[in-house]
């Protein structure tokens, strides 16, 4: 991340994560309505982030950025579901600098995901994020995977983390959302 010139960091993707800063490694943001998912010149600066994208899970690697909260910030809830491009493909998040006060959110559950940990996220369900650090952002490795059988069994395979119920956080993502807020990613 670090070998990354800050320049490359801006946002350009929905209402819904204005909080946060992104670089797109493969691809581009949706909101663009770019067709494809080429390989960015970034991703040639990060040699292990590309031996993931092409080899964590077989099939073929989709859209690839790198995805900072700010402290105190709120990716807003919303679902990834205004196309069809998230209904075959597992979504996939490594957390780079995360911190125990960072929750995801997705379908009901809030979840802690600890730096290196490899997750799948069902993106078409209701989701979002929490950092209540003040002072540290989270970043996360975020890809797409339009996976083959032998990928769907792995992913089938993992354990479903349980996450856990937080009323206190789910009555400060109700109704939260940016003005221009819409459902897609």
């Amino acid at each position: 991340m670090r070998a990354l010139p800050a320049g490359l960091w801006d946002n350009v993707r929905a209402p819904v994560h204005r909080e946060t800063q992104s670089v797109f490694l493969k691809g581009h943001a949706p909101a663009l309505g770019l067709p494809d998912d080429p390989e960015q010149p970034a991703l040639a600066a990060c040699p292990y982030v590309r031996e993931l994208l092409y080899g964590l899970l077989p099939g073929r690697p989709g859209k690839c950025l790198l995805a900072a909260l700010r402290p105190r910030g709120i990716v807003y809830p919303h679902m990834d579901a205004a196309n069809g491009y998230f209904v075959g493909s597992f979504r996939v998040h490594i957390p780079v600098f995360t911190n125990p006060e960072v929750r995801l959110y997705c379908n009901g559950r809030f979840f802690r995901m600890d730096e290196g940990e490899v997750w799948t996220l069902n993106n078409l369900a209701p989701h979002a994020v929490i950092n209540d650090h003040v002072s540290e952002a989270r970043v996360h490795l975020i890809f797409d995977v339009f996976p083959d059988a032998v990928a769907v069994a792995k992913v089938d395979a993992a354990p479903e983390s349980p996450g856990e119920d937080d009323a206190s956080l789910s009555a400060r993502l109700s109704g939260t959302r940016p003005a221009d807020a819409q459902v897609m990613d």
